[in-house]
């Protein structure tokens, strides 16, 4: 195995070769230096493999997977079997981050015992890069979450449900995996994270740039995996309601929250599926109560209530909005 190593940083690569120098660079210019960069080339049909081949020539911290195409999760996953690190911590390959970004979560996690950093992220758009963004290092106002860690993941934005933006101590990974195939493969992985960190630090130092890509997966035309949100809700739910049943109403409410999504997408596209239509009038008609006694986006409870009575019609509204 060799040398161990206390962060191991995973990347997963596909399809951003105009975006993965700038993401390796970012990396490279850590002021913090005891880690390991692990790129997982995921097939990329583009010079994605070549260019992690280069940087890993450069530097000897660099381990370069190269796979045929799986998908994130399955891009992940390898990381993980391979990463040396006490602590993980994952980018996306079109996103980039500061550089103190490395050790501002290690500091956080080792001065105050912590399983999981969390610290906050700014968007910027395909052009931007390291050179034209200016990191702010004054932002440090740090909290620790123990008991309150899994209301505070559903009520406040000081977690969210992305991989990224965050720092985990090894063993959290030990049992878990990304699930292959899926969309929105965060919601069916955090609240696990989340669950087996015994204390998780955060602080709103703004350290994770995400890049506003569009032909990113969420913003991709509608398919059967736009579904998988809610498949991970529904699982998300019965797990909180067995294990903290007092945010048992904000694990449902979410539920209905990517049925909005969904109809807002089927009808945006012009996709018509009775089947799926069904489907979630049953689940409108099922948590409605939990999402409007939870939400205080009107629109959104307006548009809920509306596909409570017949989700036919909320489509039919968005698609003459539409026009």
């Amino acid at each position: 195995m060799g040398e161990i190593m206390l962060v191991s940083v995973i990347v997963p690569v596909y399809k951003v070769e105009q975006y993965l120098s700038n993401c390796i660079e970012s990396i490279l210019q850590q002021s913090f230096e005891d880690y390991e960069l692990i790129l997982v080339d995921d097939g990329s049909p583009d010079n994605c493999g070549k260019i992690c081949d280069d940087f890993a020539q450069k530097d000897s911290r660099i381990i370069v997977i190269h796979q045929e195409n799986k998908g994130l999760s399955a891009a992940r996953n390898k990381a993980i079997e391979y990463a040396r690190g006490e602590y993980l911590t994952f980018v996306d390959s079109d996103d980039f981050i500061f550089p103190h970004y490395l050790e501002i979560l290690v500091n956080l996690c080792l001065k105050n015992d912590a399983d999981m950093a969390v610290c906050g992220m700014i968007r910027c758009s395909v052009n931007d890069s390291l050179r034209n963004l200016a990191e702010d290092i004054s932002k440090m106002n740090v909290e620790i979450f123990i008991d309150n860690k899994m209301e505070v993941f559903f009520t406040t934005k000081k977690i969210n449900t992305t991989a990224w933006g965050k720092l985990y101590r090894r063993f959290i990974f030990d049992s878990i995996r990304y699930p292959i195939g899926k969309y929105h493969e965060d919601i069916f992985v955090t609240y696990k994270t989340i669950h087996l960190s015994n204390k998780i630090v955060s602080c709103d130092y703004q350290g994770y740039i995400y890049r506003i890509n569009e032909m990113s997966i969420v913003n991709e035309p509608f398919s059967m995996k736009k579904l998988h949100p809610i498949e991970a809700c529904v699982e998300r739910a019965l797990f909180i309601e067995q294990n903290y049943p007092k945010q048992k109403k904000h694990a449902l409410c979410e539920i209905v929250y990517y049925c909005n999504q969904i109809v807002l997408s089927m009808a945006k596209t012009g996709v018509f599926n009775k089947d799926i239509l069904k489907k979630l009038q049953h689940l409108y008609r099922k948590y409605l109560w939990y999402y409007i006694s939870d939400k205080t986006d009107l629109m959104g409870k307006f548009f809920a209530m509306i596909s409570f009575v017949d989700v036919r019609i909320a489509y039919g509204i968005i698609k003459l909005l539409k026009k």
